[in-house]
């Protein structure tokens, strides 16, 4: 069977003007990730990604420090969902700059409090009640990331060890189609995707299981607990 390992970018850059490009610990997220890979002996025969910047940021500085380079097939659908989007659908007022983060600087636990409007604005746009508002609703977000490994098991070729370059998103629908899990439970294995996180599955012509999911263990190896990061 050959294998797929889904990593999750490194740590974006939340609260500045361009969340689309990795953090000072992202980048060094991603170049830990890519020693550990190459301590583990793994070598990839291919390698996609969405078309995301943290995506090819990631890609880059772990396969720098994997010792090889491959320039990745770009497949949009393993872009994540419009969060942006998603966030002021629920809550309108997000829509004006810095709003969020004056919302968040007010709060007592700002981390908890973001959690709970997200959860609340994930909820809305998968219940399907409001899906004309929406440029991708869930339903067409679950389709274009189902393609997306169909594209990747069809054009692989004889590849036997693959990586793909995604988002949390993209990366909890492929699990949850793998266990057959219901929507609500997808959109939860979300919450717990570390950045530079591994997913691994293995499939051939006939199936495609489950490995093992959000490997972090390579962020665990010294006291130093600085690069374990949700987003």
């Amino acid at each position: 069977m050959a294998a797929i390992y889904l990593i999750r970018h490194g740590q974006a850059s939340f609260h500045s003007d361009n969340y689309d490009k990795l953090s000072p610990t992202g980048i060094q997220q991603s170049k830990q990730l890519g020693t550990a890979l190459h301590q583990r002996g793994i070598r990839f025969d291919a390698v996609y990604a969405g078309s995301m910047v943290r995506h090819a940021q990631t890609a880059q500085h772990c396969m720098s420090n994997m010792g090889f380079n491959l320039t990745p097939a770009i497949i949009e659908g393993f872009n994540e969902y419009n969060h942006e989007e998603v966030l002021e659908k629920h809550r309108p007022e997000f829509a004006e700059r810095d709003a969020l983060n004056r919302f968040l600087a007010a709060q007592n636990n700002p981390r908890k409090a973001f959690q709970i409007e997200f959860e609340s604005a994930l909820h809305r746009w998968r219940g399907g009640e409001f899906d004309h508002e929406y440029s991708e609703n869930w339903a067409q977000f679950i389709t274009r990331c189902n393609a997306a490994m169909d594209q990747v098991r069809s054009t692989c070729g004889e590849a036997k060890s693959i990586a793909v370059f995604s988002s949390g998103g993209p990366i909890s629908v492929a699990t949850g189609q793998c266990l057959g899990l219901a929507d609500s439970h997808i959109a939860e294995l979300s919450w717990s995707l570390m950045n530079c996180s591994i997913t691994c599955l293995l499939f051939n012509s006939e199936k495609i299981t489950l490995r093992y999911f959000n490997d972090f263990a390579h962020f665990e190896v010294n006291a130093d607990k600085s690069m374990l990061t949700y987003r």
